[in-house]
């Protein structure tokens, strides 16, 4: 069964529970996929996440999608340089 769901933060995500695999993909994860400057292999790399420019978690846009290193997006987040 696949579905899509929200987080309690607002971020949407898939969901599919099918033959005994449960496997969830954020929808900003692939929409950012769809990005000319994004290298695909690192959207799902643990050393780097997808960052919404905007900070609204459920614009999921292209242009509103960046990818950043884990580390440098953290930071930003604790710094308030990047907030929610």
């Amino acid at each position: 069964m696949t579905s899509i769901q929200h987080t309690g933060l607002g971020y949407e995500y898939i969901r599919d529970r099918a033959g005994g695999d449960d496997v969830t993909v954020y929808v900003h994860q692939l929409v950012a996929l769809l990005r000319d400057d994004v290298d695909p292999s690192q959207v799902f790399a643990p050393d780097h996440e997808v960052h919404h420019v905007d900070h609204i978690p459920w614009h999921n846009t292209p242009q509103n999608l960046e990818l950043r290193e884990s580390r440098e997006h953290r930071v930003g987040h604790l710094s308030g340089e990047v907030s929610a």
